[in-house]
């Protein structure tokens, strides 16, 4: 007797389909699992037989044997339970042919009692089981809403084992999950560059990175308003697409970050790790590869403050994923892969007592420690990020007299959002039926297509390559910043005084 059950497996956020193939013949009572089982599927052996039991089923006598297919590729997961309990009842009641369709798939890991509990990492299984032809899927309760976002995928939530097999034999038919909701609001965000005193130049910076998703590290003080900026980044940036939305609640899934009060991302993440992150917490990693900050951050903003107190091997190995969208973790049989698309946003003292640029405190760093300071906000990884902003204190004009919060010029969030929303119109537009996104994505082909400049602009751009020992990179990533500022002046050639304010964006005063 031989019984078939779909499932999928997951490779970092990249689902595929599995089939659990169940099969029972004579011979001494044993459930055998193959087909590159990691340890939790192992285990379900002592997991499956006692729930199938509690919830009130009979247990094959026979020797059982469970194919996990394709052999050849490495499966892991609890959510392996509900699919292989299934296919054991199936063989033992000789009712496989209710499964023969292969139009249902099952996932959800099973505890003694029969409770089906939830599992890390159903969205992305979801989609792939969506994509493979799947109409129907059963899942945990806990994870229906989660689910729920995709639109044409019919789900199935159960509650126990009982509950399961009671409508994959006919005895009781489950409702289809309608719960599905077809937004999801932003939380409150009391937090408004209105709020920012002063800090013009820093304003005008971060409305260009957002336009073109474009890297800043600014470079001041403390508390100049660097931290302040940053948090307020999220207020201007645009509301996220569906496939946005998808992709960033399958990242959280993964790594076990949803819960009941949280089954969706609606809005675009705000990560700030702490300056003694490991390199497997920022990049992702493990013996059972999770995302890191990196993708955690991914279509949203991450933050590194005090980026000179980094290790600088960590902040190294951000190096590739920042330029390529993605941070790629190699296995001896297999390759990981998870998104890491940010708008990345250092902020930096310009020494480690802070008071190098301050003609009001003295500066108590030796020579060699500013040196080696200095290295990290100016070597490699710094040459990656677009725009370098240099923030001085504010200046007591842009303060009221009765104390701080109304600065003299006080752009809100919603006029730079606005000019943010208008620039990325533009963008769409430009980029229609390519693979471009935005300015920052665009390449050395991207660059020559789309980056026309006027001949002033070009002698400008020849002349700060001689003067300021630009690498081609941070002459591309000059063009790029430039490209975005002629966007929010809708002109659709870039002129010498866009290259101009593009070049204040990259002097940081060292």
């Amino acid at each position: 007797m031989l019984a078939k059950v779909k499932t999928a497996t997951l490779a970092g956020v990249k689902g595929s389909v599995v089939t659990v193939e169940t099969d029972m013949h004579r011979g001494l009572p044993t459930l055998n699992i193959v087909g590159l089982a990691d340890a939790t599927i192992r285990e379900a052996c002592g997991r499956v037989k006692p729930a199938i039991m509690n919830s009130g089923f009979h247990f094959p006598d026979g020797r059982v044997t469970v194919n996990l297919v394709p052999a050849g590729k490495r499966k892991e997961g609890s959510h392996f339970d509900l699919p292989i309990a299934i296919g054991i009842m199936a063989v033992e009641q000789n009712v496989s042919s209710v499964l023969a369709k292969g139009t249902t798939a099952f996932l959800g890991e099973i505890s003694l009692d029969g409770t089906v509990n939830p599992i890390a990492g159903a969205l992305p299984l979801a989609m792939s089981l969506r994509e493979a032809g799947i109409e129907w899927v059963l899942l945990p309760e806990a994870n229906a809403e989660e689910v729920a976002v995709l639109r044409d995928l019919n789900i199935l939530p159960v509650k126990d084992l009982r509950q399961a097999a009671g409508h994959v034999f006919g005895d009781e038919k489950i409702a289809i999950y309608n719960n599905r909701r077809e937004t999801w609001s932003r939380k409150e965000n009391r937090e408004d560059f209105s709020q920012v005193a002063g800090q013009e130049t820093a304003k005008r910076a971060v409305t260009i990175g957002v336009a073109g998703n474009h890297g800043l590290l600014m470079i001041g003080g403390p508390g100049c308003g660097k931290t302040m900026i940053a948090k307020r980044v999220p207020t201007i940036m645009p509301e996220l697409t569906y496939e946005e939305m998808l992709e960033i609640t399958g990242i959280y899934s993964v790594a076990g970050l949803l819960g009941r009060e949280r089954p969706v991302i609606g809005e675009r993440p705000f990560r700030s790790p702490h300056h003694t992150i490991s390199m497997a917490a920022l990049i992702g990693g493990g013996n059972r590869p999770k995302p890191g900050e990196l993708s955690l951050a991914h279509r949203g903003v991450l933050f590194l403050d005090e980026l000179g107190e980094f290790d600088s091997k960590v902040i190294d190995s951000m190096r590739q994923p920042l330029e390529s969208g993605r941070v790629m973790i190699n296995r001896s049989m297999e390759e990981v892969v998870f998104p890491s698309s940010v708008m990345l946003i250092a902020a930096a003292n310009p020494c480690r007592c802070g008071n190098l640029w301050d003609d009001r405190k003295v500066c108590t760093c030796t020579r060699r420690q500013l040196d080696s300071y200095r290295r990290k906000l100016s070597g490699p990884f710094a040459d990656r990020i677009d725009m370098h902003i240099r923030m001085d204190p504010v200046k007591k004009e842009y303060l009221t007299a009765d104390g701080m919060g109304n600065s003299l010029i006080s752009i809100s969030s919603g006029e730079m959002r606005e000019m943010v929303r208008k620039a990325r119109r533009i963008q769409r537009e430009r980029y229609k039926g390519t693979d471009y996104e935005n300015n920052g994505g665009l390449d050395e082909s991207g660059l020559e297509r789309f980056c026309e400049t006027d001949k002033k602009g070009r002698s400008l751009m020849a002349e700060a390559h001689d003067r300021m020992g630009l690498t081609m990179r941070a002459y591309g990533k000059l063009l790029k910043v430039a490209r975005t500022i002629a966007d929010l002046e809708e002109a659709d050639i870039i002129r010498e005084e866009h290259v101009a304010e593009a070049l204040m964006y990259r002097t940081s005063g060292f």
